[in-house]
């Protein structure tokens, strides 16, 4: 896991809610996403560990739809970062894609 990933906390994301992500899918090929939610996981038990653990909710076009894997993301407040994105369906907004980190 690079450094960056283990530094990002729910407070690293909760100010990007809203914000446009850049999935950089291949070298042709970009997909731009919202992040819409940044999400608890856990319970107590998740208070010991070195972070609590969290998800991220990005939303795209219907039709954009690219297989689970690790991408680059970009976003101009932040630095870029890999992270593994797992496609879970469309909703009414668009295709979800949703980043877990523990």
């Amino acid at each position: 896991m690079s450094e960056a990933l283990k530094e990002f906390t729910l407070e690293t994301f909760q100010p990007r809610v809203g914000e446009l992500f850049r999935v950089i899918v291949d070298e042709k090929y970009e997909m731009r996403t919202r992040l819409s939610a940044v999400d608890v996981w856990g319970h107590e038990e998740a208070s010991s560990r070195p972070r609590h653990p969290f998800s991220l909710i990005f939303h795209a076009a219907p039709n954009a739809v690219i297989p689970q894997a690790i991408y680059r993301v970009e976003n101009a407040n932040m630095e870029p970062f890999e992270c593994f994105l797992v496609p879970i369906g469309p909703d009414e907004v668009g295709m979800r894609y949703e980043a877990v980190f523990t």
